[in-house]
């Protein structure tokens, strides 16, 4: 008596699932592709935009991050990656270094030897009076304020030429507010040897001519 064997159908094996994309491994790649192309550009003695990196970043992250989302794709990595650089374009964009300083006031009249030392303050008020001394025949004089106040007195005299910024903050010019907002700026009117560079975060700038 014979035994007929019957052969089960081969079954099929399911399809493995598509690999989802790393877009942070992407967008990292290209970011430092772009680093390298820069350096070598800057060592070659091209003018490279350093400053402009981190904002280029960003948006290239927010872009990758868009369509990680259209794609339901992971982006926790793109997450992480776009808060590190929205820190350091924040940083870069306020200038950080305004916030290596002291805390408070401070006071200064500068003489001819000190002429030249920067004024800094993190937070606080900077008052910087040019009338009590004697001014260079020429030079310049840089004061920053991270979050705070510059009384900037000036003598009489067209002697002295200042160049006023502020990122988020007012610029008042003898009692008259002369420009407020983002970036706010004023320059006293005239060629002058000596120069005073006055640069704020937050706050505000206030000029005055003595009389």
């Amino acid at each position: 008596m014979s035994t007929v064997s019957t052969l089960s159908p081969p079954t099929s094996r399911p399809a493995p699932p598509a690999r989802e994309p790393h877009l942070e491994r992407l967008v990292t790649g290209l970011l430092l592709v772009a680093l390298g192309v820069a350096w070598m550009l800057d060592a070659a003695g091209v003018s490279v935009p350093w400053r402009l990196f981190p904002a280029a970043a960003l948006l290239l992250t927010g872009a990758a991050l868009v369509i990680a989302a259209a794609g339901g794709w992971p982006r926790r990595g793109l997450v992480g990656l776009g808060a590190v650089l929205l820190v350091a374009a924040v940083a870069v964009g306020v200038h950080v270094e305004r916030f290596a300083g002291p805390v408070g006031d401070r006071v200064v009249a500068p003489t001819g030897a000190e002429w030249g030392v920067p004024v800094r303050v993190a937070a606080g008020t900077a008052t910087v009076d040019l009338t009590r001394h004697p001014l260079p025949a020429s030079g310049r004089l840089d004061v920053s304020v991270g979050a705070g106040r510059v009384v900037l007195v000036l003598p009489p005299t067209s002697a002295v030429r200042a160049d006023v910024e502020v990122v988020t903050g007012a610029v008042i010019v003898d009692g008259a507010r002369v420009d407020d907002g983002i970036q706010a700026r004023w320059t006293e009117p005239g060629p002058a040897p000596v120069t005073v560079a006055v640069d704020v975060a937050l706050g505000e700038v206030e000029v005055l001519h003595a009389q």
